[in-house]
């Protein structure tokens, strides 16, 4: 069989999480060909994911943020002003060979799934929100009703759209051709370890875009007065400090989870599933209306598996609000996630469903 996968230039969560889903159809099904189309980060797409084709191109998604990772108002509605034109060209542009593929997996695309319907073709969406509910969350309005409806018309086309834990109830309520599956982790990856260390272990974790560069690098400053803990960032941080370790920025840095007592970082949907998998307790940093991000710590604090901090407290009191922390929060969340429940085997469940609807 020949399958296409469509990933929107946004973010690096899902490209890692798609992998895993590709990782698990070829388990099951070695003879499956894989086509993948993206643009913006597919230097990213090749690290990680092998014995795949690929196509350059952009596939229409596109988020706007002011440095502070709140939403660009603005910048997002000039670009989706005339986003119907766009849509139309491409979906013409998708039409036309669109027939060469057995099925379609859009994370999260949207267009492809009212192609791919039209075509007789089965289209399969992987997300744990849409750019639909997203945008509806956003004041004042990002963009115009009609774009709005278009979206949720192409999303309601897949044949199945599979969602992990945390994905807001009002989307799984909305989309009748919503599938629930457990988290989605990769499989069978050479987990990285730290030189070995008697102290406690923490890892700061930006995000793909680099939302958080400049808290982080405020919050670095502090960390020599801190002496019984063990600092880790990427190397492409620049500067020496004291008692922080550099990782190599070329190595992935939710490899390292699992060799952590903690991590401190963004609330992006794939740290949160590579935590929870390893069962590593999180110290969490939103964004400024950012609703993807509002429902990851409403979730998070919630099932007790993580603790909040804020962006002043994270770049000017780290060095006292660690160790009250640690004393305080931390043996009750780090119980909380020795004893979760919690499935991670979302990928080989997507994977079963696909082929079994191909059937």
């Amino acid at each position: 069989m020949n399958a296409k996968v469509f990933l929107s230039d946004e973010g690096y969560g899902h490209i890692v999480r798609q992998s895993a889903v590709i990782n698990a159809l070829k388990e099951f099904d070695s003879s499956i060909d894989f086509t993948i189309q993206t643009h913006k980060h597919i230097d990213f797409v090749k690290e990680i994911i092998s014995d795949v084709k690929l196509i350059d191109k952009f596939n229409n998604i596109k988020w706007h943020r002011h440095d502070s990772g709140s939403p660009n108002i603005s910048a997002i509605n000039t670009y989706y002003n005339n986003y119907l034109d766009i849509a139309k060209t491409y979906m013409a542009a998708e039409q036309k060979s669109i027939a060469q593929y057995d099925f379609i997996i859009s994370d999260f695309v949207y267009e492809p799934f009212k192609v791919a319907k039209d075509s007789k073709i089965k289209a399969y969406g992987v997300a744990h929100f849409t750019w639909d509910w997203f945008f509806s969350k956003l004041y004042p309005r990002a963009i115009e009703q009609q774009i709005q409806k278009h979206f949720t018309q192409c999303g309601l086309a897949a044949t199945k759209i599979f969602f992990p834990p945390f994905t807001p109830q009002e989307i799984l309520n909305y989309y009748k051709n919503s599938v629930k599956v457990p988290f989605i982790i990769r499989k069978g990856i050479n987990l990285k370890k730290v030189a070995a260390n008697k102290k406690f272990k923490i890892m700061f974790i930006d995000s793909g875009a680099g939302v958080l560069n400049k808290s982080i690098k405020k919050s670095l400053k502090q960390l020599e007065k801190i002496d019984e803990y063990s600092f880790y960032v990427s190397e492409s941080f620049p500067g020496a400090f004291k008692n922080v370790i550099k990782i190599p920025k070329e190595h992935l840095l939710v490899d390292y989870i699992h060799d952590m007592d903690l991590v401190i970082g963004r609330v992006g949907f794939n740290t949160i599933s590579e935590c929870i998998t390893f069962r590593t307790p999180m110290l969490l940093i939103g964004e400024a209306m950012n609703p993807e991000m509002s429902e990851n710590i409403l979730n998070l604090l919630s099932s007790g598996l993580g603790f909040f901090i804020s962006l002043n407290e994270l770049e000017n009191g780290l060095n006292k609000f660690l160790p009250n922390f640690i004393k305080r929060n931390y043996k009750t969340i780090k119980s909380k996630m020795d004893n979760h429940n919690l499935a991670t085997n979302g990928a080989e469940i997507i994977a079963e469903h696909i082929l079994n609807d191909l059937k």
